[in-house]
């Protein structure tokens, strides 16, 4: 594997949120004749990159209340309940929308990328998935050489890179697009090493197995946020733990959370505020969630962080469970959070995409 150094951006967080036209893989054919050759062929993925077909159906935020769009202070801008013929579909535990909000890139828990093209309605409601494709991720190894499994977090970086973060082993490994929101490049482009700080911290190292870094952002700075599922008791408080990536170092930091609930993604706002995911599971409650804002200014090395509640999701809302999460940003300053499902390739869970508008 080839071995990249990640540097700082101040310009990074514009790089990921400004909005802009999506790059179409359609070529314009020019018109043939005599005296002109025929246009070259475009360049597609290689034939590991899978068509893979989506049937979407809308569902309402709410089971009791058809008309119910406000929860906390999200407005809710429509969502799907996604399946696929394709056996391996599925599994989503983190993603990213692109600028314009036109496609989105997840990683599964197989290890695979996944596309697909966004298609609003005349209101900017969110209403179908279109062109999905999926495609393993390329020479994944860790620091052993052993393969990498199970992605669980993927965030977008300066120069058209991406990282995604593993819990079987625990490791990070970038990817290079092409260039920024380019992702059916990423279908078949090479893990590299990573060697923009010393190794990874003993704690992240010996996380447990399937509890490790499912939430990840890149701050406006450049950095990397990372927060795992482990959670330890501090007094009364239950911490997650946590460590900022990038500048040379890595950092630790704790996220205080609520006993109940594991972070399981972030994103992070124009303002270079933190929206964090996170999720709960009882026999007695079921499947609930809850969106956190954590202010800028308090992300630092050794510092306990709490997040602002912005809204909380359980019955009788539509929920599964709800792994990964994205904003952006529109040419009028809103800004659209997504959140979707990770059914665990289980029949009894359901791929779901929600969309709504932040308030406030």
């Amino acid at each position: 594997m080839k071995t990249i150094s990640l540097r700082p951006a101040a310009a990074l967080f514009a790089l990921c949120m400004a909005s802009t036209a999506l790059i179409s893989g359609m070529p314009a054919f020019a018109a043939a004749s005599a005296t002109t050759p025929p246009p070259e062929k475009v360049k597609l993925p290689e034939a590991s990159t899978e068509i893979v077909p989506l049937t979407t159906n809308a569902i309402p935020l709410s089971h009791n209340d058809k008309n119910l769009v406000q929860v906390g202070k999200l407005h809710y801008m429509g969502g799907l309940k996604i399946t696929s013929t394709t056996s391996h579909f599925g599994g989503i535990s983190g993603f990213e929308v692109s600028r314009d909000g036109r496609q989105l890139l997840g990683i599964s828990d197989s290890s695979r990328w996944w596309i697909a093209d966004i298609e609003y309605d005349q209101k900017d409601r969110l209403v179908d998935l279109k062109n999905g494709r999926m495609a393993k991720l390329k020479n994944i190894k860790d620091q052993k050489e052993s393969f990498a499994q199970d992605a669980e977090a993927v965030t977008a970086v300066a120069g058209a890179g991406y990282v995604v973060s593993f819990e079987s082993p625990h490791s990070l490994q970038y990817f290079q697009a092409q260039k920024p929101d380019h992702y059916a490049s990423l279908l078949t482009a090479d893990a590299q090493k990573i060697s923009f700080a010393p190794d990874l911290p003993e704690s992240y190292a010996t996380l447990p197995a399937n509890q490790g870094i499912e939430a990840l952002t890149t701050l406006a700075d450049g950095r990397m946020l990372a927060f795992s599922e482990n959670t330890v008791p501090h007094g009364e408080r239950t911490l997650a733990q946590g460590w900022l990536i990038g500048h040379g170092k890595i950092t630790d930091l704790s996220y205080d959370i609520n006993p109940a609930y594991r972070p399981t993604d972030m994103a992070t706002l124009p303002n270079g505020d933190i929206l964090v995911l996170e999720r709960h599971f009882s026999i007695a409650q079921g499947m609930a969630a809850r969106l956190t804002r954590l202010p800028a200014m308090a992300i630092k090395t050794g510092e306990i962080i709490k997040g602002e509640l912005i809204a909380e999701l359980a019955f009788p809302l539509n929920m599964d469970n709800m792994e990964a999460l994205a904003v952006r940003q529109n040419a009028q300053g809103e800004i659209f959070v997504y959140i979707m499902s990770d059914d665990n390739y289980n029949r009894m869970q359901r791929n779901l995409l929600m969309m709504f508008r932040l308030d406030g």
